[in-house]
């Protein structure tokens, strides 16, 4: 099993660049085989805080709903890094755990 966990800056910073964004996130959803067993997505979603807008096993079979879903807004705020590595490696960490 393939898990892909996209980790997506909604910064204020790139807001110039947030359909460009959104664009390669659904690209590349589209290019992963979603509809089987054998690959599971997640998305995190980052500025001032980190938020897990889709967890990995949401949308297992699902790839349609998987890029519908990636309609979510822009958050514009400040660039927090740290706190997305810290939040995401924890909540995947989990995941693995499950295999």
């Amino acid at each position: 099993m393939l898990d892909v966990v996209l980790i997506l800056d909604l910064s204020g910073s790139v807001e110039a660049e947030y359909e460009l964004i959104m664009d390669f996130a659904r690209a590349l959803s589209l290019g992963l085989s979603i509809d089987s067993d054998s690959v599971r997505v997640g998305v995190v979603a980052f500025s001032d805080n980190a938020s897990h807008v889709i967890q990995l096993d949401e949308f297992i079979q699902r790839q349609r709903n998987f890029i519908e879903r990636l309609n979510f807004p822009h958050h514009r705020g400040e660039t927090n890094i740290q706190v997305t590595i810290t939040r995401t490696t924890s909540t995947y960490r989990f995941y693995r755990s499950m295999l």
